[in-house]
C-alpha cells in the first residue's frame, strides 16, 4: 500500500469514527522539479469550522505545519505518524 492511500484511509477512518468531522486534502504547492505540498484541513461539522491544518511535503512525508489542538509536530516527524497522533489524541472525544 503506498502512502497516499494509507492517509486516505486514515482520514477516512478519522471522520468516521467522528461523526461531525470531514476533511479535505489539497496541493498547495508544486514547483513541478519534485517538490510537492499538501494541505490537509480538518472540518468540524455542520458550521464547517477548521479544527486542524497540516501540511506535508509529499515526496518525504514530512511535515511542515501541524495546528490540531495541543498537537505538536516534532522535527522530522512523518504525516502518517502524526495522523496517528491525532487519531490517538482524540479518541473517545467529541470534537466540537
Amino acid at each position: 500500500m503506498n502512502e497516499r492511500t494509507i492517509i486516505l484511509n486514515l482520514l477516512n477512518k478519522f471522520s468516521k469514527d467522528h461523526k461531525n468531522i470531514s476533511w479535505k486534502m489539497k496541493c498547495s504547492f508544486s514547483d513541478g522539479m519534485g517538490t510537492t505540498i499538501n494541505q490537509i484541513k480538518i472540518i468540524a461539522l455542520p458550521e464547517n469550522r477548521i479544527v486542524g491544518i497540516f501540511a506535508y511535503t509529499v515526496e518525504t512525508g514530512l511535515v511542515l505545519f501541524c495546528r490540531y489542538k495541543k498537537l505538536k509536530k516534532t522535527k522530522s516527524e512523518n504525516i502518517i505518524d502524526l495522523l496517528l497522533d491525532m487519531m490517538n489524541y482524540s479518541k473517545g472525544e467529541t470534537i466540537i
